[in-house]
């Protein structure tokens, strides 16, 4: 229970930043992806195929912070990755059906 939200509703702000684990939590709660893991987003992070759009560490718009041994990552731009470029490239890599 939050003692700013004492009836437990549901709350629509969103944390600041984000790890890899409450990140894919976080993008299948928003619907954003069906279903993904902490391991998915990771392989995303260190793919090659979207290497050039991801937008954390170093040369990259955001960095990367450390909370503990997690790495932590702004979240408005996390979901903006995965709302535009993520959804982008999977539809246009995707096979066409007749």
């Amino acid at each position: 229970m939050s003692p700013r939200n004492p009836e437990n509703t549901h709350d629509t702000r969103l944390p600041p930043a984000v790890t890899f684990t409450s990140g894919a939590e976080l993008l299948m709660q928003l619907g954003i992806v069906e279903s993904i893991t902490r391991e998915g987003v990771r392989h995303i992070a260190t793919s090659e195929l979207y290497a050039p759009y991801w937008p954390f560490g170093p040369d990259k718009p955001y960095p990367y912070g450390k909370a503990n041994n997690a790495l932590i990552m702004a979240t408005e731009p996390f979901l903006e990755f995965f709302r535009t470029v993520y959804k982008q490239l999977g539809d246009s890599s995707a096979p066409e059906t007749t």
